[in-house]
């Protein structure tokens, strides 16, 4: 009995871990470049991050223009002035302590505007209630009642003062400084993600046809494992006959196992070319680890005209990386333009206009200063400017500096990208007539190995023979998938090199 239990509890245990161990099956997906490139655009991790560096931009350009909003103020304040008694020989009374209770309430705005000028537009009403102690004046005591006098007094105030730059901030203001970079940065952002949806999408073509390339590589060996052992059964079945030595078995074996061990490692590449284009489609792995991966399309070699001076005028033209780099230029220029508008002195007109009342009665005394019955006023020019101007002089120098250093990086920008071009062009070229060959090799193994088959039948060769010539057609289907593949890459990476990826694919960017 306790044979039995232990035998049912082995079993289960042998289920669990074989439950265990054995991988769920995959859900196979075909999906063809298309598909792949759609996927990437709205999963991409890359893409994402890019697409909210580009809203940062616009967020950060929409808050530059703050710098022109009008800011209301309104000011409600109880102030308290305790005046201890004085005498003043010039004059007949003395100054009798008091204390003075002062409330103040009123609006403003203030402001600046685009060309220089800013502005304080405002209004206050002012109620005094002041209590003077005669209590110390026998003259007076008795004129008021408990010898303290009470009076009362409103003062209110309306006034717009302004303040236009003549020479320094005229033109350009750091508020203005920063609207317009931020214009750049935004320009900037959205070239930048045009260039890393570039990047992204060949990402994708890249793995995508080396996907393909692994698939068809892994049927190569799997077709060359399947020579092998039609080679083993037919050298064994010779052996045993007599026909063939047992060495010639031993090196027919050694060739399958080598075969083995190849197509081991071309499905663990088609697993890891798997892995690497899930990783650009998905920002949830887990979800598309188990899934199997189907390209739907065949490598071809379709004939493509390259013209290298076309391409480097397109490249010259459409390259985000090198707009980018030209707005950079115009950022730097900006910058340059602010710093030489620092070296001009100060030189601001300056005006004020105003009215004032003051009454007993709180209605009259607003009325009299809106009405500007009283009016006040000042205007005039204030000059300012630093003796030396080293400050100034040092930072436009500076900002003209980092100006040519973007040019500079500009133009090798241009040159690396002419080159990239250049060996492109080549490559596209080379790379076709590899294809052409490779494929003319392929054919030719097929016919030599058919016919060395065929004399081994025959028994006017030996195995090594065909062993040899197994190898080099299974070389022959390599090379001529490898050239396909290089060949399919190279037009993608032309076609980033001159910047009409995103046209290729029939992608545009829109711009918030």
């Amino acid at each position: 009995m306790r044979v039995r239990i232990l035998a049912g509890l082995a079993c289960c245990a042998a289920l669990i871990v074989s439950g265990q161990s054995t991988p769920p099956p995959a859900s196979i997906r075909p999906l063809s470049l298309r598909e792949c490139v759609d996927l990437t655009l709205s999963r991409n991790l890359d893409l994402r991050i890019e697409h909210l560096v580009t809203d940062t931009a616009g967020y950060n350009l929409a808050g530059a223009y703050g710098a022109y909003s009008p800011i209301f103020l309104f000011r409600a304040q109880r102030g308290f002035v305790s005046e201890p008694a004085n005498f003043d020989q010039e004059k007949f009374n003395p100054f009798n302590p008091a204390e003075i209770h002062t409330d103040t309430v009123g609006p403003g705005l203030k402001g600046q505007l685009p060309l220089g000028m800013s502005y304080d537009l405002g209004a206050d009403a002012i109620a005094e209630d002041v209590r003077t102690d005669f209590r110390f004046d026998p003259d007076h005591v008795g004129d008021f009642p408990g010898g303290i006098r009470r009076t009362n007094n409103y003062v209110a105030e309306t006034r717009l003062t302004l303040r236009q730059h003549l020479l320094k901030d005229f033109w350009i203001d750091s508020a203005r400084q920063t609207l317009l970079i931020r214009r750049k940065e935004l320009s900037m952002s959205q070239q930048a993600l045009r260039f890393q949806i570039m990047k992204t999408v060949l990402a994708v073509e890249v793995s995508y046809y080396d996907l393909v390339a692994a698939r068809e590589l892994v049927r190569v060996q799997e077709q060359a494992l399947q020579l092998r052992e039609q080679l083993v059964d037919e050298t064994r079945h010779r052996v045993r006959v007599g026909d063939l030595p047992p060495l010639d078995a031993e090196q027919a074996e050694t060739q399958l196992q080598n075969t083995l061990t190849t197509l081991i490692g071309a499905r663990e590449t088609y697993v890891a070319r798997q892995n690497s284009l899930k990783r650009l489609l998905t920002d949830n792995f887990r979800d598309w680890a188990d899934v199997d991966l189907q390209p739907t399309e065949v490598l071809l070699a379709l004939p493509a005209e390259v013209n290298r001076s076309e391409s480097f005028q397109n490249a010259l033209k459409n390259r985000p990386d090198l707009i980018e780099a030209r707005l950079a230029i115009e950022k730097r220029a900006v910058m340059v333009r602010f710093q030489r508008n620092q070296l001009f002195p100060s030189l601001d007109l300056v005006g004020h206009y105003g009215g004032l009342g003051v009454d007993a009665e709180s209605d009259r005394a607003v009325n009299q200063a809106f009405s500007l019955s009283n009016p006040d006023y000042f205007y005039g020019v204030v000059l300012s400017f630093p003796l030396d101007n080293a400050t100034e002089r040092g930072n436009y120098h500076a900002s003209r500096a980092a100006k040519q250093i973007a040019e500079l990086q500009l133009k090798k920008a241009e040159e690396e990208v002419l080159v990239q071009i250049a060996d492109y062009v080549n490559r596209v070229q080379s790379r076709f007539s590899q294809v052409g060959s490779t494929h003319k090799a392929r054919s030719f193994a097929e016919a030599a190995l058919a016919a060395e088959q065929k004399k081994l039948q025959n028994g006017l060769s030996t195995s090594f023979f065909v062993l040899e010539l197994q190898q080099t057609l299974t070389a022959a289907r390599t090379a001529e998938l490898q050239a396909l593949a290089d060949y399919n890459k190279t037009l993608a990476q032309l076609a980033f090199a001159e910047g009409s990826t995103l046209a290729k694919h029939h992608l545009t960017l829109e711009s918030k």
